[in-house]
């Protein structure tokens, strides 16, 4: 019988660079800055990864928080 497990991390595949979340938000109709995304990853302690000069960030993750921050504007 196969079971599912538990994973307690971010699926690799998940990750992109702030900048490159930066440019996928622009389209929604409410584009965020850099400075925005690095603001939700402190204040809510979300896991990263630093790959030489960029940082990686779960995108699931950020668009949690960008519907948060949505929401909070209305």
């Amino acid at each position: 019988m196969a079971i599912q497990t538990i994973v307690p991390y971010t699926v690799a595949s998940d990750m992109l660079s702030i900048k490159e979340i930066r440019d996928q938000l622009k389209d929604t109709g409410y584009p965020v800055t850099t400075d925005d995304i690095e603001r939700w990853i402190r204040e809510q302690g979300l896991y990263v990864e630093k790959y030489r000069r960029d940082v990686y960030v779960s995108y699931s993750d950020i668009l949690m928080a960008h519907k948060d921050w949505i929401a909070s504007k209305a």
